[in-house]
């Protein structure tokens, strides 16, 4: 009840939020009725058809002033809405200092490594249990590769797309992307779960495209070069869209019967000896991700990749720290990448795809 509840009440916020940004930008006399109760039935049909692929495309236009750069862009729209002659002050200096503060390296890393931290803290607690009995260097998992019916690789066409270039000119499978680690990471895990008596299936996302079929390509090459079988690759194009990856996964694990066919019967079954689903995906994600495969009842293990803050911390020299504090573009797409998760995970969690409003680590979640 609780957390119904909390969904309709940030459904409500967010609808407030809309409405006021459209009536800034819009004149009232133009803003009618009719528009209103086409974005009031817009809401309420995301609640009520999760499934609906439309409304996620929906959401990533109402949700762009709410990034760093489009709400810079939204304020700059408003200061110059009487002309350059008569540039309204208040306006234009948000502009400038939501650009300023989300291009500084510093605030980007800070935001980042706060939620990537909780990953990190996850592994810390694991070693504690382990104690002196694990051998050194090791983190104790709850999951071990031999119980796991699928590995999954979340990539995006970017990734590839960057590799493609690279691709054309050297003939060569380039490691050189944010993917390409992960792949490699994959195959190792898959390589432990063929030595331990399992056949997962490895199964990789990218993005649609018009390389899609050199995307799947790269892919494929990577993954058998590092000694995963050709027919137990899998990959589509969902890329970092982590429900619809999960729904294709649930869907392979039903078809391989690995698992019950309901997500009721598997919840009233339980689902402690179904096998595990391990999903290697950037950290900032990870939280969401595997909670979402939790909310199909499917049993995830988690193996976080791309750490951008690792390392950081707010000791140090200050002279070392001087170029941080210098705007940069690779400082505005960080933080945009965190504003967007957050952001993503506020409208899953409305979109009833998360099991509750938590936006740190879920202990439940297997590591």
């Amino acid at each position: 009840m609780l957390v119904l509840l909390t969904r309709v009440l940030l459904w409500a916020s967010v609808g407030l939020l809309i409405w006021y940004v459209l009536t800034r930008i819009i004149d009232r006399k133009y803003l009618t009725w009719f528009g209103g109760v086409i974005l009031i039935l817009l809401l309420v049909a995301s609640f009520i058809e999760p499934d609906d692929g439309t409304i996620s495309v929906i959401w990533r236009i109402l949700s762009f002033p709410l990034m760093p750069l489009g709400a810079a862009i939204v304020f700059l729209g408003v200061a110059l809405s009487e002309g350059t002659k008569s540039i309204k002050g208040t306006p234009a200096a948000i502009a400038l200092a939501i650009l300023l503060i989300s291009s500084i390296p510093l605030m980007s890393q800070w935001l980042v490594s706060n939620a990537e931290q909780s990953v990190i803290n996850a592994y810390q607690r694991r070693a504690e249990i382990c104690g002196d009995v694990c051998p050194a260097g090791t983190i104790p998992a709850q999951g071990e590769p031999g119980d796991a019916g699928a590995i999954v690789v979340m990539g995006e066409s970017d990734d590839i797309d960057r590799a493609l270039s690279i691709f054309e000119a050297n003939n060569d499978v380039s490691l050189n992307t944010s993917l390409a680690p992960r792949l490699i990471y994959a195959a190792n895990l898959y390589r432990q779960a063929r030595s331990q008596g399992a056949s997962p299936v490895v199964f990789a996302t990218a993005g649609a495209g018009d390389s899609g079929s050199q995307q799947r390509q790269i892919i494929r090459n990577i993954l058998t070069s590092n000694g995963v079988f050709g027919e137990d690759i899998v990959i589509e194009d969902t890329g970092l869209d982590v429900y619809r990856t999960a729904q294709e996964v649930e869907t392979l694990l039903q078809n391989r019967r690995l698992i019950a066919g309901s997500r009721a019967a598997r919840r009233e079954q339980g689902t402690e000896n179904d096998p595990r689903v391990f999903l290697v995906a950037p950290a900032i994600i990870m939280s969401r991700a595997a909670l979402t495969f939790e909310k199909m009842a499917l049993e995830v293990v988690a193996k976080p990749t791309d750490f951008f803050t690792a390392d950081f911390s707010l000791n140090g020299r200050s002279l070392r720290r001087l170029p941080d504090l210098l705007p940069s573009a690779e400082a505005l797409q960080l933080t945009t990448r965190y504003w967007n998760e957050l952001l993503t995970s506020i409208y899953y969690f409305l979109r009833g795809w998360l099991p509750n409003f938590n936006l740190g680590w879920d202990s439940n979640i297997e590591i």
